[in-house]
């Protein structure tokens, strides 16, 4: 989206008298016309909207993936005194992730007996 965000604003061509955008694009990259059009004059935002909605991707990756495995991690103790210990952290993560991750937590409770 960022080249493409570039390659719209490097493009771009708007009329001063109608105020109408269109892009001069060479004939090797026309078949990107139709989507620079989508966003009209707002494709010069795609460069920078971009990036950061790429970073706030990766960073919710990133935050749910070492989750689950921190949730995994904890449920599969074979120790109640442990799994009781660590109750608060494991109900958190299982309230943070998907409505799975709570049904495992449930049913190792129901395992223990909690």
């Amino acid at each position: 989206m960022t080249i493409v965000g570039i390659l719209g604003a490097y493009y771009l061509d708007i009329d001063p008298d109608t105020e109408e955008v269109s892009f001069l694009t060479p004939d090797s990259l026309s078949f990107l016309n139709d989507f620079f059009q989508i966003f009209g004059k707002w494709v010069t935002w795609l460069a920078v909207a971009s990036p950061i909605g790429l970073i706030i991707c990766a960073w919710w990756m990133y935050d749910y993936v070492k989750k689950t495995k921190e949730l995994s991690e904890l449920i599969d103790t074979p120790s109640r005194a442990k799994f009781v210990r660590n109750l608060d952290e494991v109900e958190y993560l299982a309230w943070s992730l998907p409505q799975r991750y709570e049904n495992k937590v449930l049913e190792k409770k129901r395992e223990f007996k909690l």
